[in-house]
């Protein structure tokens, strides 16, 4: 028998977890993220009481067989602001595939909605593999539970062609990628007078807590941002990066980031750009803040850098030599605790990619 209960195990257990029923499904298939502990225990803030809640598991006696896990956030959709949750991980090893435990998962995570008195909670759907499992799992739950609310692309820079082209499971843009080695160098920062390109400080906070409202201003569907919850996101607390622009000695931009290693044919680290608030910048220092991420992403070792193309910052900040615009291959995903309701067109979306 199947019971849906809290994860009654370590960061490190739940990391072990998840990988290897990603790798039971995907490997060789299908890139797979290798969520570590650190990562879970920054997003999922397992460092605070009652925060294992969050982790919903499927157990067979006391044998864990499937997980999905949420990030509780206040949301704003259409000017109106909900407690919500941004969900993901959901995990199903390949031996216990084909019991219906994702669907048990999936009801559970609706139950925990609707007792912790969530409105919704947002996902993606995944249809760029025909290995993909979510694309098929999804479409039934169109119309009753969830509303596929946009479809979802990313932008690519690629920092090491020979690596990430080694990596690449497409045998084709792999050797695309090795083969433009030459011309996918990083351009030299400029250091324009009256700049200076710095990492994020706690001082910072309440500027880049302005910043964020007003780069997300006009989005339709985002997260809403507390002092508190910012400045875990941007690396008070560990684990993900940031660095801001000043300009004449105010900070007028922001950028957060982490590292993610990504199974392929190899594995290697990719630099995931998260928070994107540099609408008040003029274009050369936005361009001068984010060649700045791409250079200390470059010296961590990550191969390629991805941001999420949602609309959330200006549309010409990745209009830039180097950077791929990668066709959609997601589905933004928005998941009611008691059926589905009518929602505006999203058209700008603010929010984290997991």
């Amino acid at each position: 028998m199947i019971e849906i209960r809290s994860f009654e195990g370590t960061p490190e257990e739940l990391s072990e977890f998840v990988v290897s029923a990603w790798k039971s499904t995907y490997e060789g298939r299908m890139v797979v993220p290798h969520w570590s502990a650190d990562y879970f225990r920054w997003q999922l803030r397992l460092d605070q009481p009652g925060s294992e809640k969050q982790v919903l598991c499927a157990y067979e006696g006391t044998q864990p067989v499937g997980v999905i896990a949420h990030v509780p956030m206040t949301m704003e959709m259409a000017g109106e602001q909900f407690p919500a949750t941004q969900a993901s991980w959901l995990s199903v090893p390949a031996e216990y595939r084909g019991r219906g435990i994702a669907t048990v998962l999936t009801d559970g995570s609706r139950e925990f909605l609707r007792q912790e008195q969530y409105r919704f909670k947002v996902g993606y759907r995944y249809f760029g593999s025909s290995a993909s499992l979510g694309s098929k799992f999804w479409r039934p739950q169109r119309q009753t539970t969830t509303t596929f609310a946009r479809k979802m692309g990313f932008w690519i820079r690629v920092l090491n062609p020979t690596r990430a082209g080694n990596w690449n499971l497409n045998r084709w843009e792999g050797r695309l990628t090795r083969t433009a080695a030459p011309v996918l160098g990083l351009h030299s920062l400029r250091h324009p007078p009256g700049v200076v390109i710095r990492p994020f400080q706690p001082a910072d906070l309440p500027r880049c807590l302005e910043l964020a409202n007003l780069a997300t201003a006009d989005c339709d569907l985002k997260l809403v941002w507390t002092a508190e919850r910012l400045g875990h996101q941007l690396g008070l607390h560990g684990f993900g990066q940031s660095l801001v622009a000043e300009v004449n000695g105010q900070v007028q931009g922001c950028i957060g980031y982490h590292l993610l290693p990504m199974l392929g044919r190899s594995l290697e680290n990719m630099g995931i750009l998260d928070l994107m608030f540099v609408s008040e910048l003029p274009s050369g220092i936005r361009t001068e803040l984010l060649n700045s991420v791409l250079l200390r992403l470059q010296q961590d070792n990550a191969v390629v850098a991805l941001k999420l193309r949602g609309g959330d910052y200006p549309a010409s900040t990745f209009l830039r030599w180097g950077w791929v615009w990668k066709p959609a291959d997601s589905h933004a995903l928005v998941t009611w605790a008691n059926g589905v309701q009518p929602i505006p067109r999203l058209r700008k979306l603010h929010l984290l990619w997991r």
